[in-house]
């Protein structure tokens, strides 16, 4: 093989390397400021790809992220708390015309999932609230992502079981070293004939927060539970939820940043 040819083709290989290398440790940073959002606002980008469903997070590179990390977060747990690293969620949305998808970067120093799939808030779970009508007054789906007995899986506790095919969505709970002693991500896949009968599309505007439960059983032994959600208010009742718009498609202008932001959706 000509030399040259040769010394091409291994800078290449060693580029490509370097490429899947530097995606696959992606991980998040809040990035919701850069959009011209105010606190208890976030943008669903639009995906032209479908993402996998596997515990990493280079398909949600240019997503927009938000993080609670802070006790402006801490709805409950307040003493107990001991900063970022005992619990912290950068979490993101994306959508297509049939799913609605939902990660979580979740620094954690001990992760404590519930044995009982009845009862996943005993150890750690994440509930995500949401009132598709965006009318305030019912939160209207509440899906619960938890890892029981080692199987990743999503659960439907909006009132009435109005989601009950919510549990063949597909999930993935992998844990990550660099999120801590036992941090995880969370990506899960949600088709929304599973979710709601409003038809999303971009513009549209839903209630919405997620919220991290860190066991209502207590199975850390700390000084108290700890939840975490937008605002640090009751996230069961609809007035309390943040705004979640559905945008335009995820791409990176020129300058490296989202196209999108809030000001070009209103």
């Amino acid at each position: 093989m000509n030399r040259n040819i040769y010394i091409c083709l291994s800078v290449i290989f060693i580029v490509n390397a370097l490429c899947l290398t530097l995606s696959a440790d992606f991980l998040p940073e809040a990035n919701w400021k850069q959009y011209g959002l105010e606190y208890g606002q976030s943008i669903c980008g639009f995906t032209n790809s479908t993402p996998k469903i596997d515990g990493k997070l280079d398909d949600w590179k240019y997503a927009i992220w938000v993080a609670f990390d802070s006790k402006n977060e801490l709805f409950r747990g307040a003493n107990a708390w001991k900063g970022k690293d005992d619990l912290s969620v950068t979490w993101s949305t994306m959508y297509d015309d049939k799913t609605f998808y939902f990660a979580a970067a979740v620094r954690d120093d001990k992760f404590a999932p519930s044995n009982d799939p009845a009862q996943p808030w005993l150890g750690d779970t994440i509930f995500l609230y949401i009132d598709w009508e965006n009318q305030r007054v019912e939160v209207s789906s509440k899906p619960a992502f938890a890892k029981i007995k080692g199987k990743a899986s999503v659960f439907d506790f909006s009132t009435g079981g109005k989601n009950p095919r919510l549990s063949e969505s597909s999930i993935s709970i992998e844990p990550n070293a660099k999120l801590g002693a036992e941090g995880m991500i969370y990506e899960v896949a949600m088709p929304l004939e599973f979710l709601t009968k409003v038809k999303i599309t971009k513009g549209s505007i839903i209630g919405f927060t997620p919220g991290y439960e860190e066991g209502t059983d207590n199975p850390e032994g700390k000084g108290g539970t700890v939840f975490m959600d937008w605002g640090a208010v009751n996230p069961d009742d609809a007035i309390n939820l943040g705004k979640l718009i559905f945008g335009e498609a995820l791409s990176v202008d020129t300058t490296g940043k989202l196209a999108t932001t809030w000001g070009n959706i209103k």
